[in-house]
């Protein structure tokens, strides 16, 4: 009986870690630029999403709405200055996809483009990640943490 309860109270535990490191995504239907669209992260729910795998690259983009003429969404990826290393925001991890980026991107275009947003459009793009200016707006894919 004794192994059983250890057994009963480990599962338990277990189970309650896993719940504690569930999280949801959420999107808003308002552009914002890059800053305002972690703070409306941040506010409403945890923070922007930060990607770990391609496979919960894929599975975000196959939840957010493919919208008519601006298919396109914040992500928590940025950069300070061209010459650094792409970072994700709240864990300081540089995990890039091998299959991330869209075709030549990064590109910095006007040594600018310090954020990064993910295409939500059909074809071979779909999926993808561009650099893009952080001022101009783009809807946020946000995380809660459980």
């Amino acid at each position: 009986i004794v192994l059983n309860l250890n057994t009963l109270i480990l599962s338990m535990f277990l189970f309650m870690v896993e719940i504690t490191l569930a999280w949801t995504y959420h999107y808003s239907s308002v552009r914002k630029n890059w800053s305002d669209a972690r703070l409306y992260c941040q506010t409403t729910f945890t923070d922007m999403v930060v990607i770990q795998s391609q496979e919960e690259n894929d599975y975000i983009v196959s939840k957010l709405p493919n919208r008519t003429g601006s298919p396109y969404y914040w992500i928590g990826i940025t950069k300070n200055h061209k010459d650094d290393p792409w970072t994700w925001i709240g864990n300081n991890s540089t995990w890039i996809g091998e299959k991330s980026w869209a075709t030549n991107e990064p590109n910095n275009e006007h040594s600018t483009e310090f954020c990064v947003e993910i295409y939500v459009n059909q074809g071979e793009n779909r999926g993808k990640w561009n650099d893009e200016k952080c001022s101009n707006k783009k809807f946020p894919v946000c995380f809660k943490g459980e």
